[in-house]
């Protein structure tokens, strides 16, 4: 299975789940809770960057989509569309997602949590939620990098 994340180049082989999210919280977790964030398409980690600068086009040059490959033995826990809280796509977000994430985060029983992505309408892109202290951590390898993150004809209307 491919994993797509976009962050600063230093920190494309950094699994510790030390970064922003854990210092601040975010969607599926609460501030101090040690987590990455992985998207199951490129498409999908462009639209979540896009959600984090004024123009996409202005991601800083030292940003790059990384192409993680994770061992198709490991088995992620999907989060059943049944079970989507109310408001889970909402800004700023309820904390009863982040109150999921950080149960499932705290279980330690999956490396990831598939979750909707709230970049895409109606939950049609997916987004996951790694646990970095899980042991399967390992499987996931960086395969790639792309500095050029949009095509340069995106957003020239912006």
């Amino acid at each position: 299975m491919q994993l797509f994340r976009i962050t600063k180049e230093q920190y494309l082989e950094n699994l510790s789940g030390l970064g922003g999210s854990y210092e601040d919280g975010a969607r599926w977790n609460l501030p101090g809770t040690p987590v990455i964030y992985f998207a199951l398409s490129a498409a999908v980690a462009q639209l979540e960057m896009a959600n984090y600068t004024v123009n996409p086009r202005m991601v800083p040059k030292s940003y790059r989509l990384g192409v993680y490959q994770l061992d198709d033995a490991v088995e992620l826990d999907r989060l059943d569309p049944d079970s989507w809280p109310k408001g889970w796509y909402e800004f700023p977000y309820p904390k009863i997602t982040q109150q999921i994430g950080d149960q499932f985060l705290g279980a330690r029983h999956s490396l990831g949590l598939i979750v909707p992505s709230c970049a895409i309408p109606g939950g049609l892109g997916e987004i996951v939620v790694i646990n970095p202290y899980h042991a399967d951590i390992e499987k996931i390898r960086l395969v790639a990098t792309h500095k050029n993150i949009f095509n340069p004809r995106a957003f020239l209307g912006v």
